[in-house]
C-alpha cells in the first residue's frame, strides 16, 4: 500500500509542474470567471433535548438558563435563544438576515457522513435555494484511517450526494469544498495533493477545492487558499497596529493567490473570546465594531475574489455576527454597509508579475544542471523551495522514513538531501533514533543535507511531538533569537560577500508573518560560508540566515532561514541557492 501511494504522488509530481505554471511564463492573470462573493462560516451543530435535530439532548450548547440569559459553552447569549440547528424556522431567520446583510453563502461546518452537522444540510440547502443564497461543506476532519485515498473518498461521496443541489455553491461549474486547517494538517501538502487530483478525477463536475493555508505549496496544491481564524495574529493589538497588519497581510494574501491564478480570500472577525470555554484562552477586543470596519475597509483595498466573514454563529467562540444580547444586530449591520460595497464593484483585471527578475531561460538551465544531481526529499515537505523545484520542472525523489531508517538514503545514491518540511520529522521507525542514525550516516560518507523548512527550527520535535532537537547532530547549528523581534531597533539582512547575485546586498527584517528567528553559527566546522547574515544595528552580529558548512564530521550542510521563503526575495534566493548548490556538487 505505501508503495502504491508512492507511485501516485510520483506520478502527481511529474504533472504538476505543467498544470500549475501560469500561462505566460510568470504572469498570471486573475481569474476572470470567479464571481465576488462574501461568505460566512456556519455552524450546525446545535441541539436542544426536544428540538427537530431529535438528539433527546442538548448539543453544542452546554447548560442553558434561559431566565438570566447564560449558556455554558457560550461566550455570548443569542437573541433568538439557544435554539436547534436542525429547526427549519430557524435556517430560515438565518437566511433571511444574511441575504439582508449582502451574505451569499454559507460554509457549513461539515464533521462527517452521518453527524449531526451532515443530517442538518439538506434542510441548510433547502433555506439558502429559497432565500437565493448558496452553501458549501467546510470541509473539517479526515476520518480513519487519515490518508489521500480515505480523504478523497470522503469528498466525493459528500459531493455526490449535495454538489448537484440548485444552492450547493459552484466556482467555474465545479462545486466548491473549503478544507480547514486541521484536515490540511492531518494530511500534508503532498497528501492533499493526491486527494485533491483523485476528487477532481471522480467527481463527473469536478471540484474546486480551497485550502486553510496561505503557502506557496498550498496556492499549488489547492484552487483557492483562505484561513479560518486571525485571532491569533489580532491578539493584543491597538486599532492602529490593526490596520497596519491588515494592510501588508491582506495583500500578500491576495498576492499569493493571484500570482498562481488561484481564488483569492480574506477573512474578517467581529472579535474572538474562547475564555468561557478554554484556559487561559484567547480574547481579541472588538472596539464597539472598529476592529471589524478596519477589517473591511482593508480587505476591500486588497481586492480579492472572496471575503470569509468568521463567523455567522461561532458562539464557543464569541466570534458570531449573528445579533446577540450583548450587541444587538449591530454586525449585520456593519456587514450588510461593507459587504454591500465590496459586491458593488468588479475586481479589476491586471496582470500580476513575479518578482525577482529570473527569466525562464534561467530556471531551464538550472533545471538542467539539477538534472544531473541525484535529489532525494524527506517526509513532509511542504516549504517554498520544494514546490519551486517542481514548478521549474525538477523532479526529487519523495522518501519515506521507512526507506531512511533501512538504509536507502545513500550519499551514493542521492548527492543531495532536502529537508523541506516544518519542526517535525519520525525520529524511530523500528529501533529508537534509527532514522538519526541513518541521517548521520549519510553524512559521514559525503552526503550533502540542505535544509530550507517551513518552521524555524528542523528536526526539532519527534513523531510524537516531544522536543528532540537533534539538529545539532546533523551539523545545523542553531540558536534560539526571538519569538517576536524586539522593538525600536533596526534589523536587516546583509550579504558578507556576493554569493547570492539575485538578492539584495542588504534588505530589511520583515515586519509581518511568522517573525521567530534562529541564526546559524560557526561552530567546529571544516568549513563555514556565510551567505546572508542578519545584524543588529550597524555592526551586532545575530547570526547566518543562510549559510554553507562543513561538519568536522564529514558531509555538507547548507541552511535557509524559513522565513526568508515567505518574502518578497524568494524565488531569486532559492535560484541563487541552488544554484550555490549545483556549484558545490559540480565545480
Amino acid at each position: 500500500m505505501r508503495d502504491k501511494s508512492q507511485r501516485l504522488v510520483s506520478l502527481c509530481l511529474l504533472t504538476i509542474a505543467v498544470m500549475l505554471l501560469p500561462a505566460g511564463g510568470g504572469a498570471a492573470e486573475r481569474h476572470p470567471a470567479i464571481q465576488r462573493r462574501v461568505m460566512a462560516f456556519y455552524y450546525p451543530w446545535y441541539g436542544t433535548p426536544d428540538g427537530p435535530g431529535g438528539a433527546g439532548r442538548t448539543v453544542h450548547w452546554g447548560d442553558i438558563d434561559a431566565a438570566n440569559q447564560d449558556i455554558a459553552a457560550s461566550t455570548h447569549y443569542p437573541s433568538l435563544g439557544a435554539y436547534d440547528s436542525h429547526d427549519p424556522e430557524i435556517i430560515d431567520q438565518h437566511c433571511r438576515s444574511a441575504k439582508a446583510a449582502h451574505i451569499d453563502t454559507f460554509i457549513v461546518s461539515w464533521w462527517g457522513h452521518g453527524s449531526y452537522s451532515d443530517r442538518a444540510m439538506d434542510k441548510i440547502l433547502q433555506g439558502c435555494l429559497n432565500h437565493g443564497m448558496r452553501a458549501c461543506i467546510y470541509y473539517e476532519t479526515v476520518p480513519q484511517p487519515q490518508n489521500a485515498q480515505t480523504a478523497a473518498a470522503d469528498i466525493v461521496a459528500a459531493l455526490e450526494k449535495y454538489g448537484s443541489h440548485r444552492a450547493y455553491l459552484k466556482a467555474d461549474g465545479s462545486p466548491v469544498v473549503f478544507v480547514y486547517g486541521r484536515a490540511v494538517n492531518e494530511l500534508g501538502l503532498i497528501g492533499w495533493l493526491e486527494a485533491v487530483q483523485t476528487v477532481k478525477a471522480s467527481c463527473k463536475g469536478g471540484a474546486t477545492v480551497i485550502g486553510d493555508q496561505f503557502s506557496y505549496g498550498a496556492a499549488r496544491v489547492f484552487d483557492g487558499v483562505h484561513t479560518y481564524n486571525t485571532a491569533g495574529s489580532l491578539r493584543e493589538l491597538s486599532l492602529d497596529e490593526l490596520s497596519k497588519w491588515t494592510v501588508g497581510t491582506y495583500e500578500s494574501w491576495v498576492r499569493l493567490a493571484d500570482r498562481a491564478d488561484r481564488i483569492s480570500t480574506i477573512t474578517v472577525i467581529p472579535g474572538y473570546d474562547d475564555t468561557k470555554i478554554r484556559t487561559p484562552g484567547l480574547a481579541v477586543e472588538r472596539y464597539e465594531g472598529q476592529s471589524y470596519r478596519i477589517q473591511w475597509q482593508q480587505a476591500i483595498a486588497a481586492d480579492p475574489h472572496w471575503v470569509l466573514i468568521t463567523s455567522f454563529n461561532e458562539w464557543h467562540e464569541g466570534s458570531e455576527i449573528e445579533p446577540s444580547v450583548e450587541y444587538g444586530d449591530q454586525y449585520m449591520g456593519l456587514t450588510a454597509e461593507f459587504a454591500g460595497r465590496f459586491k458593488a464593484t468588479s475586481r479589476e483585471d491586471r496582470p500580476v508579475v513575479t518578482p525577482g527578475g529570473i527569466s525562464p531561460e534561467q530556471k531551464d538551465l538550472l533545471r538542467r544542471r539539477l538534472a544531473q544531481i541525484p535529489i532525494a526529499v524527506l517526509p513532509g515537505a511542504e516549504s517554498m523551495a520544494f514546490w519551486w523545484l517542481l514548478e521549474i520542472g525538477t523532479g526529487p525523489t519523495l522518501l519515506t522514513w521507512h526507506q531512511v531508517a533501512d538504509g536507502e538514503l545513500t550519499s551514493k545514491d542521492y548527492r543531495l538531501l532536502l529537508y523541506c518540511s516544518g519542526e517535525h520529522y519520525r525520529r524511530t521507525v523500528r529501533t529508537t533514533g534509527d532514522v538519526d542514525e541513518a541521517l548521520v550516516q549519510y553524512l559521514k560518507a559525503g552526503g550533502f543535507l540542505a535544509a530550507l523548512p517551513s518552521r524555524p527550527w528542523p528536526f526539532y520535535y519527534d513523531e510524537d511531538g516531544d522536543v528532540v532537537n537533534q539538529s545539532r547532530r546533523f551539523g545545523l547549528t542553531l540558536r534560539m533569537g526571538w519569538e517576536q523581534p524586539p522593538e525600536g531597533i533596526s534589523l536587516w539582512f546583509v550579504q558578507p560577500s556576493k554569493r547570492l547575485p539575485h538578492v539584495p546586498a542588504r534588505f530589511d527584517f520583515p515586519t509581518i508573518g511568522d517573525l521567530r528567528w534562529r541564526g546559524f553559527f560557526a561552530q567546529d566546522q571544516r568549513e563555514h560560508v556565510p551567505l546572508l547574515r542578519l545584524r543588529k544595528g550597524r555592526t551586532e552580529y545575530l547570526g547566518d540566515a543562510v549559510a554553507y558548512a562543513e561538519p568536522a564530521d564529514g558531509g555538507k550542510v547548507l541552511y535557509v532561514w524559513f522565513g526568508l521563503l515567505d518574502g518578497p526575495h524568494a524565488e531569486p534566493l532559492l535560484y541563487d541557492v541552488f544554484t550555490f548548490l549545483a556549484d558545490r556538487l559540480y565545480p
